[in-house]
């Protein structure tokens, strides 16, 4: 890809799993050079997650790892080892960005807590990605996804009010985390511009959550009121429906008379004078769901999608990931990336979902293999010569 508006910038990309990763690849991706550490052996956790290309359990092959890891140059590395440290502290003295995920004691642990790591490079940003932060009583406890969205506070208000909360899915806890990582990272180093400090950004996955809660924590401070799940309408607008091909979202959101949402699902009964106002809509909504359910089965998505728009009507469609993959608008912006890994062959990958001018991706990197970039880095960038590589490589710190 070009140079973007990182370019010039150094990442360690320390991270492992999903949080810290997605962090070093939203900076990869505006043209940060970003260098994977993994272990060596067993590398970033993300490449034992499936799926796998062709069902394969391949640590070169999980899709998570090759999606979050694009753009990056790739090394192995023990830290836990003198050696190991020697190394990282060399790396360390010509970074910007160190970006990492371990539990707070293991960062202690390693050296990779902000004191020691500021005194090895006074300008570096260490951002720390963890599901409840740097301190507090829960600083120290891990979590999966769903822990992590539950105690945030948004599951809660997941889902209909009359049913149990809803998870939302994909790990998207840790994405929200990192993407918000990336952000903060990039603010620390815009400061860094004035002070000639770095920073230590400590980013919280629950808390990234919780500041979505817009609405819930106003209504209680201010009214004392807990804010519960959306409350069953019966009507079947504004919820995810049958279509002949799948799932819509009907809506009588916008300006437009009763008569012209009514017109475009096609049941003659919809006209009726009753199902006009949104009190009559609520107090016939069993009656109006069935009826609803009858038009929209004579419906395709797309299409129904498509007429929605033509009559200024707020309708949307479940898409599934070839509908997403065959998006006509997403193709028209180019969303939608090349990428040729050596192992597993060419495929799309999403690209950039944040665009300034000048930085769409035009030549996206695969993800590396396990310690493809040891000669080069080590070697090019540090000095050693292939004869010590060999010897870090037979004592296990590369």
């Amino acid at each position: 890809m070009p140079a973007g508006l990182l370019s010039g910038i150094r990442v360690l990309d320390l991270g492992s799993g999903i949080s810290g990763p997605w962090c070093a690849k939203i900076l990869a991706d505006y043209g940060a050079e970003v260098i994977k550490v993994e272990h060596p052996g067993s590398g970033d956790d993300a490449r034992r997650i499936g799926p796998f290309a062709a069902d394969d359990p391949n640590p070169e092959k999980s899709l998570t790892f090759l999606y979050l890891n694009t753009n990056k140059k790739g090394i192995t590395l023990d830290p836990s080892t003198p050696t190991g440290r020697k190394l990282l502290n060399q790396l360390l003295a010509d970074a910007d960005v160190l970006v990492e995920n371990y539990p707070p004691a293991q960062s202690k642990e390693l050296g990779l807590d902000y004191d020691t790591l500021s005194a090895i490079n006074p300008q570096l940003v260490v951002t720390s990605i963890t599901p409840f932060g740097q301190t507090g009583p829960y600083r120290d406890y891990q979590a999966t996804d769903i822990v992590t969205y539950a105690l945030s506070g948004l599951m809660y208000h997941s889902g209909d009010s009359d049913k149990e909360p809803l998870r939302n899915v994909l790990d998207q806890s840790f994405y929200v985390a990192g993407a918000n990582a990336a952000a903060a990272t990039q603010v620390a180093l815009f400061a860094r511009l004035t002070s000639g400090e770095g920073q230590y950004v400590d980013v919280s996955a629950s808390e990234c959550l919780g500041g979505h809660l817009v609405q819930p924590l106003p209504y209680y401070n201010y009214m004392g009121a807990i804010k519960g799940r959306r409350p069953v309408r019966g009507a079947g607008f504004d919820e995810l429906m049958p279509a002949r091909d799948g799932y819509v979202a009907p809506s009588v959101q916008g300006s437009q008379p009763w008569s012209t949402v009514a017109g475009l699902i096609g049941v003659p009964e919809m006209l009726d004078e009753k199902f006009s106002t949104g009190a009559g809509r609520i107090a016939n909504g069993e009656e109006l769901k069935e009826l609803l359910i009858k038009g929209l089965s004579q419906w395709d998505r797309m299409p129904l999608f498509l007429a929605s728009g033509e009559q200024r009507l707020v309708f949307g469609m479940a898409q599934d990931a070839g509908d997403l993959v065959n998006c006509p608008h997403l193709q028209a912006r180019d969303f939608f990336v090349e990428v040729n890994h050596p192992v597993v062959g060419s495929a799309q990958y999403p690209g950039m979902a944040v665009r300034l001018p000048g930085e769409t991706i035009t030549d996206s990197q695969p993800a590396p293999l396990l310690g493809q970039h040891n000669s080069e880095v080590y070697g090019q960038q540090l000095g050693y010569s292939p004869e010590n590589l060999v010897a870090l490589r037979n004592n296990n710190v590369i």
